[in-house]
């Protein structure tokens, strides 16, 4: 069993970045606009990543993930990524088709706090 190595900073044309993924135990503690602003941040700087762009760069709400630049090998490299980050499970093809990376974080959001029981997976099918 080979493990991928993730690594937690990238470089832009501005220098490094650091990915700094939430605590998914605080995930599940805090209020609904506390996980949306943990999320995003953290689907910014793992899209920025990809991209090769700073995090705050990242266009969450007016591009379809495929108009960002996330195809089918960054899609799977992100679901790995986000899995092994979150614990959660990721449908590709609907990470793929989101409308935004907005629909992806809240998705994200849904699995997490005392509502999360009514959301099931995360970018559901």
């Amino acid at each position: 069993m080979t493990t991928l190595h993730m690594s937690h900073t990238y470089e832009t044309d501005s220098g490094l970045v650091h990915i700094s993924p939430p605590d998914v135990t605080l995930l599940h503690t805090v209020g609904r606009r506390e996980r949306t602003r943990m999320l995003e941040q953290y689907v910014r700087e793992e899209l920025g990543r990809i991209l090769g762009i700073e995090p705050h760069r990242v266009d969450t709400t007016g591009r379809p993930m495929g108009c960002l630049g996330i195809g089918s090998i960054s899609g799977i490299e992100l679901q790995y990524r986000m899995e092994a980050v979150l614990g959660v499970d990721l449908n590709l093809q609907r990470l793929l088709t989101a409308n935004s990376a907005q629909e992806l974080i809240e998705c994200l959001v849904g699995q997490f706090g005392p509502e999360s029981h009514l959301h099931g997976a995360a970018v559901p099918a």
